[in-house]
């Protein structure tokens, strides 16, 4: 997650009263390490602010890692009652919605697990690079393509946000990686979809990352 996406989900969040966002389920969690160390602005802007307002909040993740409050699978119906029976009024599902084969069915998934009424707090790659965790589909939605996806709801606010981070800035602080693209250049018969990625890859040296960014409430 990006720092101004975690700003833009401060201010999206702080739109609403606590007893409409808690509990929140934080889909894809990640660990503790990546919330509070790597990436600390996800605790400074997202999470400490919602537990200063008494927002209860459920960090939900596939892989048993420490700051996972609950190990599910939202692919399977057992973990997904689970996660339905704490009844939640909110949740997030960031940089998801692009690492599953099938994004519609996620979030039929997420659609499933709140009551009318209850928000969804999305943001998925709109300009941003080939990235696998384990893979990437390039799922990259407008705000209109994303409402298709979560119908059943209503559109309450979306942007695409640009990040102020381009490709550019790991290339600023690792000058090497420079060195794989010209490596690649001339062999595109060793792995023809690597070198495409390879060589899209420098499109971000100029060109900004972007992020769709929406909130839905459920009819």
């Amino acid at each position: 997650m990006f720092k101004a996406e975690a700003c833009w989900l401060r201010c999206a969040l702080d739109a609403f009263p606590p007893e409409r966002l808690s509990p929140l389920l934080n889909l894809g969690s990640s660990s503790a390490e990546v919330r509070e160390g790597i990436q600390p602005w996800i605790e400074d802007q997202v999470f400490l602010p919602l537990r200063a307002r008494n927002v209860e909040v459920v960090h939900v993740d596939m892989r048993e890692l420490p700051g996972v409050d609950v190990q599910a699978d939202l692919t399977d119906p057992a973990d997904l009652r689970r996660l339905r029976a704490l009844r939640p009024r909110a949740l997030l599902c960031c940089n998801l919605l692009e690492h599953v084969i099938e994004p519609d069915r996620l979030a039929r998934h997420c659609l499933d697990l709140v009551a009318a009424g209850g928000l969804l707090f999305v943001t998925v790659p709109f300009s941003y690079p080939y990235h696998s965790d384990p893979i990437d589909t390039m799922y990259r939605p407008n705000p209109a393509q994303l409402a298709e996806l979560l119908c059943g709801t209503r559109l309450l606010d979306s942007t695409i946000l640009g990040t102020g981070v381009s490709y550019r800035n790991a290339v600023r602080k690792r000058p090497w990686l420079l060195l794989r693209h010209l490596w690649r250049l001339p062999i595109p018969f060793v792995s023809f979809e690597k070198w495409q990625r390879s060589m899209a890859r420098l499109y971000w040296l100029a060109a900004e990352y972007r992020i769709t960014c929406a909130v839905f409430e459920k009819l």
